[in-house]
């Protein structure tokens, strides 16, 4: 998941950073940059690591806006909630502090199971409305 965000963002950044669609604060954040000032008063880019689920939502309100297109993730659904648990699952097992960390239960399984589901049907939902605002941009552009 974060990959795929990731990715999302390198392309948005790519695609549309020069063309004055996104504000100067979303090119920042699309870098996973802030500034800063070193010791000497001169500004500096350091990284700026934001949490995961916000970033997420932030990836794909931004990749949507490459196509032109319209999309919100449905967060109001048990799918978000899993993604909820399966961050704090995640930072469990890639943190761990003892061995139990790292034994997941059926709850906890279920918990990823269903937290992938919604990423699915969030990318695929997200991938939709991109075809079909590029479907809408290409007739504009075939009329005029």
């Amino acid at each position: 998941m974060e990959g795929l965000a990731f990715q999302l963002r390198q392309v948005t950044l790519a695609s549309l950073q020069r063309k004055g669609v996104l504000s100067p604060e979303e090119i920042l954040l699309l870098k996973e940059e802030r500034p800063a000032l070193k010791k000497n008063g001169k500004v500096e880019s350091i990284d700026s690591h934001q949490r995961p689920l916000p970033n997420l939502l932030f990836s794909i309100r931004c990749y949507v806006k490459n196509h032109g297109a319209t999309y919100e993730p449905d967060t109001s659904n048990s799918g978000w909630a899993a993604m909820r648990e399966f961050v704090q699952i995640r930072n469990r097992v890639t943190h761990p502090k003892s061995t139990e960390d790292l034994d997941l239960d059926d709850k906890q399984l279920q918990y990823v199971a269903d937290a992938a589901s919604w990423w699915k049907a969030t990318m695929l939902g997200m991938f939709r409305a991109c075809e079909e605002a590029d479907r809408f941009w290409r007739a504009r552009l075939d009329k005029a």
